[in-house]
């Protein structure tokens, strides 16, 4: 998985400023815990919506969506006993030859797990792609804020998942693609 913190340019000159005054005048500094990981599920990273009816061919296709990137940082509230993970989460679609809407409806959830992969929280979404007319593909940034009570845990102990909610069918064909 990939590290999920960009520093933002703007202030961090001031921040490493004020940092190195502040150690200067005092004897301790805070050392805040790192963000939580959050990942993209890859079983879960691409799907393919088809028109009703049994066809599945690509004529059927109305979409094919994914889940692209994301990015973002965290604070600290109630003395540390809250992380706030805020971030953005590109989402794509593609229209197929069945697409009659003016916009795509991506589902996908947010989840928080501890180390065993047991779901502490869960929140599904609706991203809402708009296309103009001639485009193909488009991408839109889905804003999102994930309050995770520590509860005596560290970040290290959870990670936040993101991932499209798929049927049966649309997770079987992604691990057939991915090699499972």
């Amino acid at each position: 998985m990939k590290p999920f913190f960009a520093l933002r340019s703007a202030g961090v000159a001031a921040a490493l400023l004020l940092g190195f005054g502040l150690t200067a005048c005092a004897s301790k500094t805070v050392k805040l815990p790192p963000c939580p990981r959050v990942g993209i599920l890859g079983d879960a990273q691409k799907a393919t919506q088809y028109r009703p009816g049994g066809g599945r061919d690509l004529t059927d296709v109305t979409f094919d969506t994914e889940l692209l990137d994301y990015n973002g940082e965290c604070r600290y509230e109630d003395k540390q006993a809250t992380v706030v993970v805020d971030f953005v989460l590109q989402v794509a679609a593609t229209r197929g030859p069945a697409a009659t809407q003016p916009e795509a409806q991506v589902p996908y959830f947010v989840a928080v797990v501890d180390k065993q992969q047991h779901v502490l929280a869960r929140q599904e979404f609706v991203a809402r792609v708009p296309f103009k007319e001639g485009r193909r593909r488009v991408v839109v940034g889905e804003e999102l804020e994930q309050r995770i009570p520590l509860a005596g845990r560290s970040t290290g102990d959870v990670e936040v998942l993101v991932g499209l909610i798929l049927s049966r069918d649309q997770l079987e064909k992604n691990r057939k693609e991915r090699g499972f």
